[in-house]
């Protein structure tokens, strides 16, 4: 059975550590969607810069991604990136990380 641990106070009822943990948290969720929005500029800039060519025995340029977007994907879905049909949806509902010219 699991076991629930109840802090027990010195002064008070912790409501500053409450306050400090809901400061950490928003911090650090602020800075997860900083750095998305980051990866995404740069996925951006690489599309343009590779353009819609189609690459010789490549096929056509679908999206360029992150490592970590593909590795938490990978993480979480094993094997997905060698599913046709996840490439697909992922790149409709992913527009920031899709080619310009490549329509799913």
């Amino acid at each position: 059975m699991a076991e629930i641990f109840i802090p027990k106070w010195k002064n008070g009822n912790g409501s500053s550590f409450m306050k400090n943990l809901e400061r950490y948290l928003r911090h650090h969720v602020d800075l997860e969607e900083y750095e998305h929005r980051k990866r995404a500029i740069e996925a951006n800039e690489a599309n343009r810069a590779l353009g819609n060519a189609k690459m010789d025995g490549l096929g056509q340029h679908v999206m360029t991604l992150p490592a970590r977007e593909f590795f938490r994907w990978q993480a979480d879905e094993r094997g997905c990136w060698g599913d046709k049909a996840f490439v697909r949806e992922f790149a409709r509902d992913n527009s920031e990380f899709r080619a310009e010219g490549y329509r799913p």
